[in-house]
């Protein structure tokens, strides 16, 4: 089962850059807010003071002329203002004029401005004391830091928004893909192509690197394997070559490239079966070398090796390709296996090779002289009782009978008739 993906790199990444973006707010939010303060506070104490520097000539007249009205109108005048609650006009001469609500103000928060004589010799008429209502400054601060603070807000959510949809479109969409592809690739497509879609306005970047370094990496494992296929079948031909090889080392008899005895015991239960099942005629035919021994006692076993080659050679003239086999049985005893043939085929088959052995088997000596070889041969036919032994044995019995009646000669199993033995 496919695991599920826990944390999106999107995600993760999104997730530090809220923290950071998160701390920034707040100090630029902070720091805005102390501007801010500072700057509407400087706004305000700047506001008072201009008001109260507009009305000061006016005052001074009307406290000069002892104009009672026209104080009472530069009073309501002031208390018009929103930031300035409660005002206290001290004359001189010890009036006092009062206008506004004096009980909304802190005793802390008021200014207190000399009120010049008309003449303007330096005297002065009395005093202005204004009681500042800094309700409004709050509301202004509070204000102004919630524009701050939702244009922070709006700005954070559009940044959020635009990071989070280039990471998935630029990182997490691709390693999707990347993952995707690896996770779907056979060994047997290992050469497949990454290909991913990155948009028509894509530039190159990181991802490309591993694009490109995934890419050079199925190249060079394509060519691995591909290496080591070559080498697998260069080694499995090889191998295949070293084991025909000693498969042939043993079954066949190194000095006359015959088969050996081994080699019959694995075929001829093959051939028995064969001849039983579909009830074809089977015969072999045992054949030695007259006087084999006398030829190694007398010429050395070179000579005798040499005999024996071109004696396999005489006899193999007379098989037939892909059908008879010949089988070094002993030292100088070989047996010919000759499937689909009958008694009287194997006989002149036999009879062909004696000739040959006879008129054409001569080995030269060392001395320069030739030595004349002759053989014997014993042929047996598969009757209805017989096992490999048996027919083996009959074969046997017959070269050893060829033997005794003077050699050079062929001797058939029981069954043939006088007069094919007569016509031998």
């Amino acid at each position: 089962m496919k695991p599920r993906l826990s944390q999106p790199i999107a995600s993760l990444l999104l997730r530090r850059v809220f923290k950071w973006v998160i701390l920034c707010i707040v100090l630029f939010s902070s720091l805005q807010a102390y501007l801010n303060y500072r700057a509407i506070e400087r706004n305000f104490d700047m506001t008072i003071r201009d008001v109260a520097n507009t009305h000061l000539p006016m005052l001074s007249l009307a406290i000069w002329d002892i104009e009672l009205e026209a104080i009472q109108k530069q009073i309501s005048l002031l208390t018009k203002n929103t930031n300035i609650a409660y005002v206290v006009i001290k004359a001189s001469t010890g009036q006092q004029f009062v206008g506004g609500n004096g009980g909304n103000a802190r005793a802390d928060e008021h200014l207190t401005f000399d009120i010049p004589a008309p003449d303007g010799k330096g005297s002065r008429v009395g005093t202005m004391e204004l009681m500042v209502d800094r309700s409004v400054l709050r509301q202004e601060l509070m204000r102004s830091f919630l524009i701050v603070l939702t244009e922070v807000i709006l700005l954070s959510v559009f940044i959020f928004a635009a990071v989070y949809t280039i990471l998935r479109r630029d990182l997490e969409r691709p390693m999707r893909q990347l993952a995707d592809f690896v996770n779907n690739l056979q060994a047997n497509k290992i050469a497949t192509r990454l290909e991913l879609d990155l948009g028509p306005r894509h530039v190159y970047n990181e991802i490309d690197l591993v694009v490109d370094g995934f890419r050079t990496m199925q190249d060079r494992l394509q060519k691995h394997i591909e290496h080591q296929d070559a080498l697998v079948s260069e080694r499995t031909v090889q191998l295949q070559q070293a084991m025909d090889r000693l498969k042939k080392l043993s079954i066949t008899d190194v000095l006359t490239g015959c088969y050996n005895r081994l080699f019959f015991h694995e075929r001829m239960p093959g051939e028995m079966h064969r001849a039983i099942r579909y009830e074809r005629d089977l015969s072999v035919v045992f054949c030695d070398i007259d006087y084999f021994k006398s030829v190694n006692d007398q010429h050395g076993h070179g000579v005798g090796d040499d005999v024996l080659i071109a004696f396999v050679e005489s006899l193999q003239r007379e098989l037939r390709a892909e059908i008879d086999w010949l089988v070094r049985y002993g030292g100088e005893e070989f047996l010919i296996v000759l499937p689909e043939t009958p008694l009287p085929a194997a006989i002149e088959a036999a009879e062909r090779m004696r000739v040959n052995v006879e008129r054409d088997l001569k080995v030269t000596l060392p001395d320069g002289q030739r030595l004349n070889v002759t053989a014997s041969f014993g042929v047996a036919e598969r009757v209805a009782d017989d096992t490999i032994e048996t027919l083996v044995q009959r074969a046997d019995q017959c070269l050893y009978l060829s033997k005794s009646l003077g050699r050079n000669q062929i001797q058939p199993a029981s069954g043939s008739t006088s007069q094919e033995v007569d016509t031998l």
